[in-house]
């Protein structure tokens, strides 16, 4: 065996033993040591004088044929009674040659193949030859680089298993000479060669190869550190800060192979709940098998015992000879299905994390007696690594599930989360695990849907009142300030923008149209403020001033009357959307279900309601039932609230609300394109044509409007639901809170809709809103409704 050998080097290498020789030679002339020592070691050095060359140059020659000479000269350092125990040899640091090996040494060399070649770990030719010159600067330039990191070989044993051992040097008999080629360094030569570690070209020039001699002989030292390096090496593994794509799986099972000293060990883990997903996917993305679980009925095989010392007393339990304890009726079960996997012996252990026992870590061998109760304490030192490497890759898969979720899903309602979140672990640990992965579609079939709108009444007229503000004020401003230029070379084009000004704004008194507003706001973007800006001189100050405080920026439109319009219906449905995400809160805690709302001009609302949504659930129409009856009451806060708080706007509002009743469930799907939920299937996608088409519908045979302000119109499909409504409203209005009118009317044809029937009702807007009880609504409707 020798180490394997670097091409480059900056020395030219002379073993010697002359040092070894002149401290024999010292101890002979010392009276103080006995007259038999003396003896002895003079003996040694007249037979050593005899071969010269021991002490000027030493090849491999020389050492084969004074073998037993070499060795007694070197039982001063390599003590008999240490042979066994210490691995040595003689050798230069770094270099191939090695000779003299302890009979430890020469075990481990035999043991590993005879002709095995160490490669110390992680170390290029490129730190060699560098460590090497440092000790050059250190033995003769008196310099202090520091060169003691940790060297490490890998060498099999008969069994195959790997052993780590840690190099060391011993280089008290080696001196450093330079040659006629060697450069003598100044101070700012080395402070140069300090600053350039990656920089080899530089070392070398200051270096340059063969260009000085190591003369002497050194002392390598392996020492075992198998189970420190093993463990250091899991820590390495298992403790990135990222997941890695490569399985640690099979890294494990050598790991452990070195730390138990038994060859082909396997390492599994069985989730303590088969069927808990996260703990599934953890083991998968680690790769790791499970030997407890039967593959055909996907069920843990553990006995009574071992699951009660494991499980219950969170220690371990070993199996030394599965075969043994298939004798025994309570063993029986667990132990034939572990022969069937081929395993002889093993032990098995809780996985315990911060929020308790995560599953049982397996660790198995084909080898009868290779796993018992007394190496199993081996795993002292491994479970706080396994256990944070566990809680580690579980925080670690939440945190790129949801982050799939946010990017794939956007924001997701929690009532149907879990399905989200679901599919995202799915796809997230197919693609760690390297398979075909792709995006389920999310879909909730069976469910019954609920919409409701309130919106402002003319809300298109009252936007384009504000518009026509915004234009004849902006108008009349330009011409003041045309009016107000200095008389100068621009006379011409001055009268010409009056002029043009003048006709828009005549044509905005008389008639509106919708193109007008384009046309006008781009012949004052495009002429008239490219004009004010380039003779900005010629105006008066304060008007202009006046008339930019108005214009928006971004969009370079006059925005004074349409902000106003725009802010007041921004804090109207801030205060719409606050009250129905806080009712929802309340209940949902009844059945959960899925809710979205949306902005335009006022807020309108999806509910899906359904045992597809909440599966852990039984479903009942009862809870369909409190739901409906939330809306209403609900949308009649809303108005309520509105009229109250409108008082003080700038611009008198009115809202109506439309509520939609369908006669049957449906099925939902989420877009991913959309990033929305849509009606499934082409049957269904009447619901959505029917819920587009109502707010502009009239009463059948009437230019009258479906909805009206400050009522609440409720739309339906069929009259299947007709008289369950109107138990509601009867509800209400002893209530108080709808007036004593109930409408009921038919619906005109929509395009490819007709026979649809309507209840209209008016609100109380005086009704205290505070009296409202959402937590027991259902429970006052129903005494009502049945002890009356």
């Amino acid at each position: 065996m020798k180490l394997i050998a670097y091409e480059k080097t900056p020395f030219q290498v002379h073993f010697s033993f002359h040092r070894l020789i002149n401290e024999i030679e010292m101890f002979v002339k010392d009276n103080s040591h006995s007259a038999a020592k003396r003896v002895y070691y003079e003996d040694l050095m007249e037979r050593t004088r005899q071969v010269p060359e021991l002490s000027v140059f030493v090849n491999e020659a020389i050492i084969a044929e004074n073998r037993d000479l070499i060795n007694e000269l070197f039982e001063v350092l390599f003590p008999k009674g240490l042979q066994d125990n210490e691995i040595k040899a003689i050798s230069m640091p770094f270099q191939s040659l090695m000779f003299n090996h302890t009979r430890r040494f020469r075990k481990i060399i035999d043991e590993s193949g005879g002709n095995y070649d160490m490669e110390i770990r992680n170390f290029s030719a490129h730190q060699y030859y560098i460590s090497c010159c440092c000790i050059i600067m250190n033995s003769y330039f008196d310099c202090d680089f520091d060169t003691s990191y940790p060297l490490f070989v890998d060498l099999p044993d008969s069994k195959g298993i790997i052993h780590h051992y840690r190099v060391l040097y011993n280089a008290d008999f080696v001196e450093v000479f330079p040659t006629e080629n060697a450069l003598m360094l100044t101070r700012e030569d080395i402070e140069l060669l300090q600053d350039n570690y990656d920089d080899l070209d530089l070392w070398i020039k200051y270096f340059p190869q063969e260009s000085w001699i190591l003369r002497g002989f050194g002392i390598v030292s392996l020492v075992d550190v198998t189970v420190e390096n093993a463990l250091s090496l899991l820590k390495e593994n298992f403790l990135k800060t990222e997941l890695q794509r490569e399985p640690i799986g099979s890294t494990l099972d050598q790991l452990f192979s070195s730390i138990f000293k038994v060859p082909n060990l396997k390492v599994g883990f069985t989730p303590l709940e088969f069927d808990r997903l996260i703990q599934i996917e953890t083991r998968d993305i680690m790769a790791l098998n499970s030997y407890l679980i039967d593959d055909d009925s996907r069920e843990m095989v553990m006995s009574a015992q071992a699951y009660e010392k494991v499980v219950r007393q969170e220690e371990y339990y070993a199996i030394s000879d599965v075969d043994k304890e298939c004798l025994l009726p309570e063993e029986a079960r667990m132990c034939k299905h572990l022969q069937r996997r081929g395993i002889k012996s093993c032990l098995f252990s809780p996985l315990v994390i911060s929020s308790g026992i995560e599953g049982i870590l397996e660790i198995v061998s084909d080898d009868t007696r290779a796993i018992h109760s007394v190496n199993s304490r081996k795993l002292n030192a491994l479970l706080p690594i396994i256990s944070e490497t566990f809680e580690r890759v579980k925080t670690d898969l939440l945190n790129h599930v949801e982050a799939i979720i946010q990017r794939e899903f956007t924001t997701i309602h929690p009532s149907v989360y879990w399905k989200f979140l679901e599919e995202a672990k799915r796809n997230y640990v197919e693609s760690v695990i390297e398979k075909d992965y792709y995006i389920n579609p999310i879909s909730f079939p069976d469910v019954f849907p609920l919409y409701g709108e309130i919106d402002i009444k003319g809300s298109s007229q009252l936007r384009n009142v504000a518009i026509i503000k915004d234009l004849v004020e902006q108008l009349e401003l330009l011409m003041k300030i045309l009016a107000s230029a200095k008389l100068g070379l621009g006379t011409l084009i001055l009268e010409k923008h009056s002029f043009r000004l003048t006709a828009y704004l005549r044509e905005l008194q008389t008639s509106f149209y919708s193109g007008l507003e384009r046309k006008i706001e781009h012949y004052i973007k495009e002429e008239i403020h490219p004009f004010l800006k380039k003779e900005e001189e010629l105006f008066t100050v304060d008007l202009l001033k006046q008339y930019l405080s108005h214009i928006d920026v971004q969009f370079d439109i006059y925005y004074k009357y349409r902000k106003i319009f725009d802010v007041q219906v921004g804090r109207m449905n801030k205060c719409f959307s606050d009250v129905l995400d806080m009712r929802q809160k309340v209940v949902q805690q009844v059945f959960p279900h899925y809710y979205e709302r949306f902005k335009t001009d006022g807020v309108e609302h999806n509910i899906y309601i359904g045992e597809s949504i909440c599966p852990q659930y039984s479903f009942d129409p009862t809870y369909l039932q409190n739901l409906r009856l939330w809306q209403l009451q609900v949308m009649s806060e809303l108005m309520c609230t509105h009229y109250r708080n409108n008082v003080q706007e700038a611009i008198p509002m009115d809202v109506t609300v439309l509520v939609f009743v369908y006669d049957t469930s449906l099925g939902i799907q989420f877009r991913m394109d959309e990033k929305r939920f849509d009606i499934d299937g082409s049957y269904n996608t009447r619901y959505e044509i029917i819920k587009k088409r109502l707010d502009k519908a009239h009463v059948k045979d009437t230019d009258e409007r479906i909805v009206q302000a400050k009522k609440i119109t409720i739309v339906f499909v069929s009259t299947n639901d007709l008289e369950e409504y109107k138990t509601y409203l009867c509800f209400g209005q002893k209530q108080g809170l709808f007036t004593a009118e109930i409408d009921q009317f038919e619906v005109e044809d929509l395009q490819g809709v007709s026979g649809l029937t309507a209840l209209r009702i008016g609100v109380n807007l005086d009704f205290n809103i505070d009296s409202f009880d959402y937590d027991n609504l259902m429970h006052n409707f129903l005494r009502d409704h049945y002890l009356e």
